[in-house]
């Protein structure tokens, strides 16, 4: 399930952002691991903000991502069979 954290992010935040905390990006966005995130990261971070779309095919900010499905489809719960995030596919 999804919860709401307060958006400690600041200035900072935004898509490509470095992140470390649930709390540290803008709504919307999600702190990925930075391996798994895009090359447009700051590689050595620990986490890299990203944004969640709409799966499938929802346009993704950085060429190396896709939208992936964020609910495993053996696994999904009703009503979110569209929630994705961008990342790079596996």
């Amino acid at each position: 399930s999804f919860s709401c954290v307060l958006d400690a992010s600041g200035d900072l935040g935004q898509t490509n952002d470095p992140c470390e905390f649930a709390d540290a990006c803008d709504p919307g966005l999600l702190c990925l691991d930075t391996a798994a995130a895009s090359s447009a990261c700051q590689q050595g971070s620990t986490g890299c903000c990203q944004p969640f779309c709409k799966f499938p095919g929802s346009p993704c900010p950085n060429p190396d991502q896709q939208c992936i499905q964020w609910f495993d489809p053996m696994n999904l719960p009703p009503g979110y069979e569209s929630v994705g995030i961008c990342a790079i596919p596996t």
